[in-house]
């Protein structure tokens, strides 16, 4: 009998397990006895990570092959680089938004008898808040997520260039600058943390920051930008336009169809897909998670929807910061000018100018990457991207070329048979730039020159700049 009694406990314990694992325990999550089961999971992370355009988490894209790249007879002298903050918190507005509207429609959903998500999903749901957010006060801050991803990119970039990229901060050698927001800060403080450990980085010296920097963040100094580009109407038509294309209309469908709202509008899902983007990125998954750590709100769409959501991000960014308008890559000629300052700083002094820190990285943001991957000609499509390129293999992905802590370096090497190279990275990986030899890494520095003679030679910034009568 007893042993009866023993196989009996047993062998039920699987069923009890997935009898509250389905929702069993419905106390606990609000469901009601014979509700239908809905399926949890529908996205996997990776689905989702891929998609959030620029606030896409650095651990989605970044480079974890830490191999040093060598090449006979040179080696690495100098960087520049320019790398923009990591993970932050939203907008005051999205917070804001977040915290009145989109409470709003979690509210709808939980009033709802038999809500369209699983036990767990409900669960997340009917906990979610942003009230631990002060809108005013919290907008914008780097967060742990984002202090992360500047150490870890700091520790593969030194194990990568062991000898250029010391462990012991020395002032002549290195030179870190930032921009006059905490984001950029805290940035350039994690990033240190990780080349010289923490109990060293008060000695770093950094530069009084500028909110108008004109290597940093150009485009705010241009005043003709500002008003021909950035205010223009015209610059988000393509972006407007895809709001009335069938992909764009059918993953407003879905989403309305998952929450069984119908009365939803393009904007709230607008702010479900960034919400979810903001709440993913902050969390990462760690080997202990027992269930799914994204965005609650990120259950509501499909790949489809996410990658409608992600092209119509694609299409802003494309012509407020990247090759939509020629003005808008071509301000970035001081941050090219400063570059090459930078790694030729050792040839010929009095031509030269003061000579610079061997390591320069500055801290920046999106609209500075963007306009620099564009003044460089990088991630250029053979067309104009607008609303019908949808379809098209593209190569404008801001979720692969804007992600988080975004980074791009110019390493120079000198070699013992030949004239200086030039090694660029982009998301610490090898690119070979437009008019530079496409079957090596390395580009002689003289070409790389001769490429972009026009951002050093002839970047009249202030005549590019004057607003016109």
């Amino acid at each position: 009998m007893l042993k009866l009694l023993y196989y009996l406990f047993w062998f039920s314990l699987p069923g009890l397990f997935f009898f509250l694992l389905a929702g069993g325990a419905a106390g606990d999550v609000g469901l009601a006895a014979g509700q239908e089961a809905v399926e949890c999971s529908r996205l996997e992370r990776a689905d989702i990570e891929g998609r959030l355009s620029t606030k896409t988490p650095y651990r989605a894209i970044a480079n974890f092959n830490e191999t040093s790249p060598l090449y006979a007879g040179c080696r690495p002298t100098r960087i520049w680089s320019i790398i923009r903050h990591g993970t932050r918190n939203p907008s005051e507005k999205v917070i804001l938004q977040a915290q009145t509207r989109l409470a709003e429609i979690k509210e709808e959903i939980l009033k709802q008898s038999n809500p369209n998500l699983c036990a767990g999903e409900l669960k997340k749901l009917r906990k979610w808040s942003w009230n631990f957010l002060n809108a005013a006060e919290d907008e914008k801050l780097l967060v742990a997520e984002g202090e992360d991803e500047l150490t870890e990119l700091a520790e593969r970039m030194q194990n990568r260039f062991p000898n250029l990229l010391p462990d012991i901060y020395d002032p002549g050698w290195y030179f870190f600058k930032y921009t006059a927001t905490q984001r950029t800060l805290k940035s350039a403080q994690s990033f240190a943390t990780g080349l010289f450990g923490r109990h060293r980085i008060h000695a770093v010296r950094y530069p009084p920051p500028l909110h108008q920097d004109p290597i940093l963040r150009f485009y705010k100094r241009c005043g003709r930008w500002k008003t021909d580009v950035d205010k223009n109407p015209d610059t988000l038509v393509n972006a407007r336009r895809f709001l009335a294309e069938p992909q764009m209309q059918s993953a407003v469908e879905h989403v309305r169809s998952s929450t069984r709202l119908p009365e939803l509008r393009p904007e709230d899902v607008q702010l479900m897909y960034t919400v979810c983007a903001f709440e993913t990125a902050w969390r990462r998954p760690r080997p202990t998670d027992r269930w799914p750590t994204h965005s609650v709100w990120c259950n509501f769409f499909d790949v489809p929807a996410l990658n409608a959501m992600e092209f119509f991000e694609d299409l802003e960014y494309y012509w407020n910061d990247g090759y939509g308008y020629e003005l808008t890559h071509r301000i970035a000629c001081p941050a090219i000018a400063d570059m090459f300052a930078a790694i030729s700083s050792s040839e010929a002094p009095e031509e030269q100018g003061p000579l610079r820190s061997n390591a320069t990285f500055y801290f920046t943001h999106s609209g500075t990457l963007l306009k620099l991957l564009a003044h460089l000609g990088l991630a250029r499509d053979e067309e104009p991207l607008t609303h019908r390129h949808f379809a098209s293999e593209r190569l404008w992905r801001t979720s692969q070329i804007d992600a988080f802590a975004t980074n791009l370096a110019f390493l120079r090497y000198d070699c013992v048979e030949e004239a200086p190279h030039v090694l660029v990275l982009h998301q610490e990986r090898v690119v070979r730039l437009p008019g530079c030899p496409q079957d090596k890494d390395l580009c002689p520095l003289a070409t790389l020159r001769r490429i972009y003679a026009d951002s050093v030679e002839r970047c009249d910034f202030e005549e590019l700049c004057q607003l016109k009568d």
